[in-house]
Formats: C-alpha cells, sequence, structure tokens
C-alpha cells in the first residue's frame, strides 16, 4: 500500500514540476493525514530523486550527487544564443518598458509566453507586480546593460528618421547582428 502511494505522490510532483504542492492538498489527494503523508515520504529512498519538504509543500528534487552535471548544463543552455522571437521580444521590452505580456502580444501577433519565460530565465528582464494591477509589468535588468555593453536605457540605439517601434526595433537587431559579427 505504501508502495502504491508513494508512485502516486511521485508521479503528482513530477507533474506539477516545480510548482511543487501543497501538504495538505497532496494528504487530501492519497487520502492520508498531512502526519501519515510525511511518514510515507520518510520511506522513499531514491540514487538520484528525492522528495523535499520546502515550508508549506513537497518537491521532487535530484540529490546533490547530480549537482555538478547540472551546474554543466545550465552553463551550456546559458551559453545558447537567443531565437529571433526572443531578440523581438527582447527589443519590444527594451524599447518600450514597463510593458505587459498582452502589451508584447500585441505588437508581435502571436503569443510570447515562451520568449519572456527564456528572458526571464537568462536575467535579462524581470517581472514586477503593479499595486492594483493583475497583469505583470516586464522590464530590462542590470544584466541586460551589462549584456549589450549599455551603461543606461538612453544607450539604446534610436535614429530619429525613424519614429515607429517598429523601425527602432530593427535598428536595435541591426546594431545587434553587427556586434555577432
Amino acid at each position: 500500500m505504501s508502495n502504491e502511494k508513494i508512485n502516486i505522490i511521485l508521479g503528482l510532483l513530477y507533474a506539477v514540476g516545480d510548482e511543487g504542492i501543497e501538504i495538505e492538498q497532496l494528504a487530501e489527494i492519497i487520502e492520508r493525514t498531512p502526519s501519515q503523508l510525511s511518514d510515507i515520504v520518510s520511506t522513499y529512498n531514491h540514487e538520484i530523486f528525492e522528495i523535499q519538504k520546502l515550508g508549506s509543500k513537497y518537491f521532487l528534487m535530484t540529490n546533490e550527487t547530480l549537482n555538478p552535471y547540472l551546474e554543466d548544463l545550465v552553463t551550456a543552455t546559458n551559453e545558447k544564443k537567443l531565437t529571433q522571437a526572443s531578440l523581438e521580444t527582447l527589443a519590444i521590452i527594451a524599447y518600450n518598458q514597463p510593458v505587459t505580456r498582452h502589451d508584447i502580444e500585441m505588437m508581435r501577433g502571436v503569443n510570447s509566453d515562451g520568449p519572456v519565460k527564456t528572458l526571464i530565465e537568462r536575467g535579462l528582464v524581470e517581472s514586477t507586480e503593479v499595486n492594483g494591477e493583475r497583469a505583470r509589468q516586464l522590464a530590462t535588468t542590470e544584466f541586460f546593460l551589462m549584456t549589450f555593453g549599455l551603461t543606461s536605457l538612453d544607450d539604446l540605439p534610436r535614429d530619429e528618421t525613424m519614429t515607429s517601434d517598429a523601425s527602432e526595433m530593427e535598428l536595435f537587431f541591426k546594431n545587434l547582428n553587427e556586434e555577432d559579427e
């Protein structure tokens, strides 16, 4: 019975990923008390994975023995170039900040969740909550400025003859591509 419950717990924790599951909710799902849930979780022993309680949630995490390999993976991932969609999204944010995801999608005409997530993960963009507003605001970070060799947003390339946001983005990409060469 305990092995069946642990498999259910593992499956649920895997499915929710880095969100974790509230202890009370997980206990309710497997029809046990939080104390019984704790006992079941404490019996789980695996070479690679572990179930950790952080605050009021349980998470499925890798064992510390994988840390050196995970660090290599994260480093390799961060060294990858940005996709065209991510670059477009970054330019929109840089020239129009603060903006919401909805603003970006209206400018690009397509869903931008993936590029926004990538930019946040890479530390180029941050998402902040504004009091009284449901939508989160996106803006570039200090790391963005350092990465692109800017001291402030005023250093972003601008062409006085071009007035539209699309033209500013084209200029940004042109300058960015010249730096890569």
